[in-house]
């Protein structure tokens, strides 16, 4: 019976080990769709939308998919308070991109440094 509680709580211990690791979960998990997107360094501010629509798919275990222009790019992802941040791989290729989460279910993420003038600048909403 000892052995059977002690493998018990050090299963619990894991799973909750686990769970703190990625910063995600199920509070975020979901859908999300661009709603704009722009070159940080466009002088005009102008705000773009594709007809094919850009999408992120954030799972609770801190993975998911990123779609846009027709591919879809597999990621990781986790949130520390506000704060969202995102790896996207494709053919051995890392993106890097951080922004904030609101409760309300909205993202604004750069794909990199935001004073950086060819940093793109998103807008996703929860679907």
């Amino acid at each position: 019976m000892k052995k059977f509680v002690a493998l018990f709580l050090a299963l619990l211990m894991i799973g909750a080990l686990a769970a703190c690791g990625t910063g995600a979960g199920s509070k975020y998990a979901g859908t999300y769709t661009c709603e704009k997107y722009k070159c940080v360094g466009d002088s005009e501010g102008a705000w773009t939308n594709d007809e094919e629509p850009q999408t992120l798919e954030l799972k609770a275990d801190g993975t998911g998919t990123s779609t846009r222009d027709g591919m879809e790019y597999k990621m990781t992802w986790k949130v520390d308070g506000e704060t969202f941040t995102m790896q996207e791989t494709f053919a051995g290729i890392t993106l890097d991109y951080t922004g904030t989460i609101a409760a309300d279910g909205t993202i604004h993420l750069y794909n990199g440094d935001p004073t950086n003038d060819l940093t793109y600048e998103y807008y996703f909403a929860k679907k």
